[in-house]
């Protein structure tokens, strides 16, 4: 009998996109680490450097599918940005990696109600997150979400009350050990303001759930959207804005996809009905 879950899907090989993740994630990875030895910054330093490119490749990938189901293509697009944030710090991979799964459960993708596996697999990530410096907020962002979804789902709500609880008290731990060390720069504040545009949608969702019939709702994705903002927003208070890149990286690609599409939208209107005062 296999292991019963709302969270975890299989990986098909007969999706390009998952393929292309599946290569371009070692390869990054390798790319990263021999430049940091071809920069003479030793064995540690560049094993750091892979494993950090790896992940962030296919962390921004994985939520940015979960952000936007129907654009296959950002995806690709935020998994070819992310490995460049190591120029700007470190990356924390679990707290990345903690938005992604209460982002998932947030949208909905999977189309499943989640089970106590999912309840674990959620701690055991979350709870090492709370040592972390980007945890305070990552973690009662979560926690918050999660109770969010308890009001959307009409089974099963006792598992995300649970969840909800756990990662409240591990929020509260991180936020008690934790100093503010909040630091503005123009760089954060431009890739913020181009974030900040996914919230905006989407309209509609065309690609279903997991489950065969099953439908994604729009405003369970926006929900999942001002979630991701919200969580790597906070944890800024607390950490150098390059641990949640791969968050920032998804959400500014869907930000500008929105832009991009408003523009165009705008433009093909301008055409059709003229400047104006034209009669």
């Amino acid at each position: 009998m296999g292991v019963r879950s709302g969270l975890t899907r299989g990986f098909d090989l007969s999706y390009a996109s998952n393929r292309f993740v599946l290569a371009v994630t070692p390869g990054a990875g390798l790319v990263a680490g021999v430049v940091t030895l071809l920069a003479g910054d030793g064995w540690e330093p560049a094993v750091r450097s892979g494993i950090g490119a790896g992940g962030l490749t296919f962390l921004a990938w994985a939520l940015t599918r979960e952000l936007h189901p129907d654009r296959v293509v950002l995806a690709t697009v935020a998994a070819v940005l992310a490995p460049f944030a190591l120029l700007i710090g470190d990356p924390d991979l679990l707290a990345a990696a903690t938005v992604m799964l209460v982002a998932r459960m947030v949208a909905g993708t999977t189309g499943r109600a989640i089970h106590w596996f999912d309840v674990a697999l959620i701690v055991v990530i979350a709870a090492p997150v709370a040592w972390r410096v980007p945890g305070p907020g990552v973690l009662a962002a979560s926690a918050l979400a999660v109770a969010l979804v308890i009001s959307l789902q009409d089974r099963r709500r006792s598992r995300l009350a649970v969840a909800s609880v756990v990662l409240a008290v591990l929020a509260g731990y991180a936020w008690w050990r934790t100093d503010f060390v909040f630091e503005s720069e123009i760089w954060m504040a431009s890739v913020a303001v181009v974030a900040a545009l996914a919230v905006v949608g989407p309209r509609h969702v065309a690609v279903g759930t997991d489950r065969l019939g099953g439908t994604v709702s729009p405003r369970r994705v926006q929900a999942a959207r001002g979630y991701a903002l919200i969580a790597a927003g906070a944890a800024a208070a607390t950490a150098d804005p390059a641990a949640m890149a791969a968050v920032w990286v998804a959400l500014a690609v869907i930000g500008a996809d929105a832009a991009g599409s408003f523009a165009i939208r705008n433009s093909q209107f301008v055409r059709r009905v003229g400047p104006p005062g034209r009669v």
